[in-house]
């Protein structure tokens, strides 16, 4: 089913954001509140149905949208009430309550062979929920089974601008997760002692 055809079911549809690939309606499906990502354009469908994908996969991990449907060119989630991390006005300290949050969304991530992309950066794709969750958002450009998972070196590289982590540590904490090693405690460490 595409949208044209998919918008008819919906209450109260409103256009919320454009996006680059996309546009994020909102609306009642089946009495509940949803967010409906749209591909803009037929080249953007690959991208859409792609995230898909990915979303069904993380279905059941808190802090990802839980794709409810997907049809040709678009995807339906429950709506979730919240601030980009762009808009937050945070604290050192807040920043590192954050980042532990997206820390752990990076263990589900890699624990099922998902490379987010866009890690390096948080501003537009995390969600600060009302509920007090950190959520992921924005797929498209992620990929399933990659031949490397890069999303804690690209979240280091986050820390290091940030200032929560030095470049030689990064640099260091990326290798040895480049071969495979368990260094999210150490990261955690690193971070909590902003908190």
């Amino acid at each position: 089913m595409k949208f044209e055809e998919f918008k008819k079911e919906v209450e109260g549809l409103e256009l919320f954001s454009k996006g680059w690939r996309g546009y994020i309606y909102r609306g009642i499906w089946k009495g509940q509140k949803v967010a409906i990502k749209v591909a803009k354009d037929q080249e953007r469908v690959y991208a859409i149905q792609k995230e898909c994908k990915i979303l069904k996969r993380l279905l059941g991990h808190g802090g990802f949208p839980q794709v409810l449907f997907c049809g040709k060119d678009f995807i339906v989630y429950p709506f979730i009430e919240g601030v980009p991390l762009e808009k937050k006005r945070l604290s050192l300290e807040e920043k590192a309550r954050v980042y532990l949050k997206v820390l752990e969304l990076i263990k589900v991530l890699d624990s099922l062979g998902i490379n987010k992309d866009e890690l390096h950066s948080l501003d537009k794709n995390t969600l600060l929920g009302k509920d007090g969750g950190v959520y992921m958002l924005d797929f498209e450009r992620g990929s399933q089974e990659p031949k490397k998972l890069h999303n804690l070196t690209q979240f280091l590289q986050l820390l290091v601008r940030e200032g929560f982590l030095g470049r030689e540590r990064a640099i260091d904490l990326g290798r040895k997760y480049s071969r495979g090693e368990n260094v999210y405690d150490e990261v955690a460490e690193v971070i909590r002692a902003f908190t």
